[in-house]
């Protein structure tokens, strides 16, 4: 259970409510979000009366239904498909460690109310999610149909969990309980905010990517900048200390107004793809210079709207970086 309990110390489970004059939350009281294991269903299904199985299937329809186009299962029927996934190998794989570290879902409950809360806050028109627990065969780890979210919880066991050792480290960092209600976050994001640029260079999609990572932490009260980034407190302390000299290579080299849009995904994914730069350092280089600059905006400009700073206008306007004073650290800062 240590990884479940994660939770609560990476996440500080405020209690929200709407601040006046602007979409930014403050704190007050946030009920738990209703949250469904599915994949318990699914390990029970065979082994209830009937009566209970169609009480299930009736009161469950529309999340079962979700699971199976999700899964992309042939059956339409639901009870046929509950038998037919419960028999797969990733199933039987997942389930048992699935059902350890979720055995209680309090803690995730009050941490996705609290999204939830937030989301009201900063975005009026966001539905009142609802979250279901799943296994899943594919990679994608949140699945987002409509006003239900369907998180594949095997993705979630822990770095050091046997079925992750072949990955990455990068990778792995982030397979903990406490990075759900981020993951769900950056998702609903993606889709309410995607980025649209006039021509981009890469300082406005790390800007968009800043933005991002600051509205996450506003949502969910991540406020530990490695733990945003996915990285070590080691690795976050070694970008800090090479930060200035960062912003000048990529100044020097014109990667910061270059238009090759590989160039500014490159240096925002999690793998380390940042060697034009340094060697030392990990990956999402961009994106940790953008939530640098969007934070210094922000502490200038208090006001300012989560909505303004996710849209083209901020992030598309080139006085926005004049006006966020963005002053990166040096080594002897």
């Amino acid at each position: 259970m240590k990884f479940f309990l994660s939770i609560s110390a990476a996440l500080s489970l405020v209690l929200i409510a709407c601040s006046s004059g602007n979409d930014n939350p403050t704190h007050t009281q946030s009920a738990p979000a209703p949250f469904t294991r599915i994949d318990k269903i699914v390990a029970d299904f065979a082994s209830m009366p009937a009566e209970r199985q169609h009480a299930i299937t009736d009161s469950l329809s529309l999340p079962l239904s979700d699971y199976i186009f999700l899964m992309g299962a042939s059956s339409a029927d639901i009870a046929t498909f509950i038998d037919s996934i419960s028999h797969t190998a990733a199933f039987h794989m997942f389930e048992p460690e699935v059902e350890r570290i979720f055995h209680s879902t309090t803690d995730l409950q009050n941490a996705l109310g609290t999204l939830n809360a937030n989301l009201r806050c900063m975005f009026p028109d966001s539905p009142n999610y609802s979250y279901y627990g799943i296994i899943s065969p594919y990679l994608q780890k949140i699945m987002l149909v409509d006003s239900d979210i369907y998180i594949a919880l095997n993705h979630y066991l822990g770095p050091n969990h046997a079925a992750y050792s072949s990955m990455p480290e990068y990778t792995r960092a982030t397979k903990t309980p406490a990075y759900i209600p981020f993951d769900i976050a950056h998702a609903i994001l993606s889709i309410k905010f995607p980025f649209s640029g006039n021509r981009p260079t890469a300082i406005q999609y790390f800007m968009y990517r800043g933005a991002e990572l600051y509205a996450i932490s506003s949502l969910t009260s991540i406020t530990d900048t490695a733990t945003l980034m996915g990285w070590s407190p080691q690795q976050l302390s070694c970008v800090e200390a090479q930060e200035h000299a960062i912003w000048h290579k990529m100044a020097a080299d014109n990667i910061i107004y270059s238009t090759d849009r590989n160039i500014a995904l490159q240096l925002c994914e999690p793998a380390p793809a940042s060697r034009p730069i340094s060697d030392s350092i990990p990956g999402g280089i961009g994106c940790y210079i953008g939530y640098r600059i969007v934070t210094s905006y922000i502490d200038k400009h208090p006001d300012t709207p989560i909505s303004f700073i996710l849209s083209p206008d901020f992030y598309d306007d080139p006085a926005s970086l004049i006006h966020s004073g963005y002053s990166p650290k040096s080594a002897l800062h």
